[in-house]
């Protein structure tokens, strides 16, 4: 089951959460712990038993850690746990590939072939693993108390609105909440607020340029020329950041009906003026993720400094700042996919990073802004043909195109550019930027500052005004969606 469904918009949603106010906490965590089970065992049946035995060696992983009586036995457990998830996902999600990239050695050497069937891959398994990765290191490091309570930990992992694509949460942030957090009005409006809007970006907007974006990439790299190579770029740079910021917005805005507050994941990125700026703003609870469980460790070990000593230590134009990011993000890439296209997305980033690292910080800086916002998407656009290609011979395809070295003829972007197209693209950016939410502050600011007699009229009429909004947002989403074949996030696949 998915967010942008009618099953789940109409029949799943509604009572779930009338439901839920009808519990107290504890007994609330449990409804919701078996909701989120059921709508997890809705579309994936029996992988469900993979999610739920995560979520119980885990919690016994987390109660051996803390149970450790000397460091050895601490790190010990906590080894342990890390290869049970570590290999959870590879048995997974990247048995086949490695595999097959294996077996032309193998076979080169006169060894035995791998015969490795490729297993069925439960939805979410990168995500739910890595917050369970955090949630054990944290407990290691005594930043995080351990969870007692298996309820707890069972739902941290499978809730909902985040066990299918983040945002990647740590423990540490939602252990008060499990039973201290306040359902109020005004946090349930918020929520279906926020909700609203996250569907309309997906199935309004980033289903709609999907389309094109599909056409433009279907076509033979042949026949692409650099204006219809450009045009399918522009619509699958905006699909995927509709696409994925509006899950991300639906997923913190059912939290917050059910009274959680999650961790930002966007701060429209494609506004970023370096690279390193993007990787702030992009996909937030990832990339803080491997910052400090994969970059921060790699640093360490690649300075070879004692496991007490801070970063702090490092200085940041020390030589070992290069092979850490890069191998963070070549792993980045292939946390995303079992491909090598992903694993060259990946080093693509982490070159930039580290160019700007070591000679473009200070040149970008002095450019004038707008030039700074070209480059950084610029980079970040041509990337993205990495992650929508079919395979590698079509994204060099589409970069030779792209710079003015296709050979094709009989694409005409205008064919593909109409009136509705042109729309869409417009609405697509505005919603990239802060635009609408700095008017909606401004209008909240000129009600504040009117007089006391046109105050309350004013208040009464925005928030009409911006009720019968969201139920147009609403009600073209599910018209949408009742109009559409099936179409799931596009981060789903990682």
């Amino acid at each position: 089951m998915i967010f942008s469904t009618l099953v789940f918009l109409f029949l799943f949603l509604p009572p779930v959460l009338l439901a839920s106010f009808l519990f107290k906490k504890e007994a609330q965590n449990v409804f919701l712990l078996l909701a989120s089970l059921f709508f997890y065992a809705w579309g994936e049946g029996a992988l469900v038993l993979v999610l739920l035995a995560s979520a119980l060696l885990n919690h016994l992983f987390g109660l051996a850690i803390h149970a450790g009586r000397s460091p050895g036995r601490r790190k010990t457990a906590l080894v342990a746990a890390l290869v049970f998830n570590l290999g959870l996902l590879a048995t997974f999600k990247y048995a086949a590939f490695f595999a097959a990239n294996l077996n032309p050695l193998l076979r080169a050497i006169g060894c035995p072939l791998l015969k490795i069937g490729r297993w069925p891959l439960p939805l979410g398994i990168s995500f739910f693993t890595f917050m369970a990765i955090a949630y054990l290191v944290e407990v290691y490091n005594r930043s995080s108390p351990v969870e007692k309570n298996f309820l707890h930990t069972a739902l941290f992992i499978t809730f909902f609105p985040t066990v299918l694509a983040g945002p990647i949460n740590r423990y540490s942030k939602l252990k008060r909440q499990m039973t201290e957090r306040q359902t109020t009005p005004e946090l349930l409006a918020a929520g279906i607020r926020r909700f609203i809007i996250g569907l309309g970006k997906k199935a309004l907007l980033a289903d709609t340029l999907a389309k094109s974006a599909d056409q433009i990439f279907a076509i033979p790299v042949s026949g692409l020329t650099a204006g219809l190579s450009w045009l399918g770029v522009v619509c699958y740079t905006l699909q995927i950041y509709l696409d994925f910021s509006g899950y991300s917005d639906m997923a913190i805005g059912l939290g917050q009906m059910f009274g959680f507050q999650f961790m930002e994941n966007f701060n429209y990125p494609y506004l970023s003026r370096s690279i390193k700026d993007f990787w702030s703003r992009w996909h937030i609870s990832l990339s803080t993720w491997l910052r400090d469980f994969l970059f921060l460790p790699l640093a360490y070990a690649i300075s070879r400094r004692i496991p007490g000593d801070r970063l702090l230590g490092i200085k940041a134009e020390s030589w070992c700042y290069y092979p850490a990011m890069f191998l963070t993000m070549v792993l980045c890439g292939l946390w995303h996919g079992p491909a090598w296209a992903f694993v060259l997305w990946g080093g693509y980033h982490g070159a930039f990073l580290m160019l700007e690292r070591h000679a473009l910080a200070r040149p970008l800086k002095r450019l004038w802004p707008p030039l700074q916002h070209a480059y950084s998407l610029l980079v970040v656009s041509c990337g993205w043909v990495l992650f929508r290609a079919a395979d590698l011979g079509q994204a060099a395809g589409f970069w030779r195109a792209m710079f003015g070295f296709g050979r094709g003829r009989g694409g005409n972007p205008a064919f593909y550019l109409d009136k509705k197209l042109l729309f869409f693209l417009a609405l697509g950016v505005l919603a990239a930027t802060p635009l609408a939410a700095r008017a909606g502050c401004r209008c909240q600011k000129f009600i504040a500052a009117a007089d006391a007699a046109w105050r309350a009229w004013l208040a009464a009429a925005f928030r009409v005004f911006s009720t019968l909004a969201l139920l147009a947002i609403l009600v073209a989403s599910s018209m949408a969606l009742a109009m559409a074949t099936f179409n799931p996030f596009i981060y789903f696949r990682f």
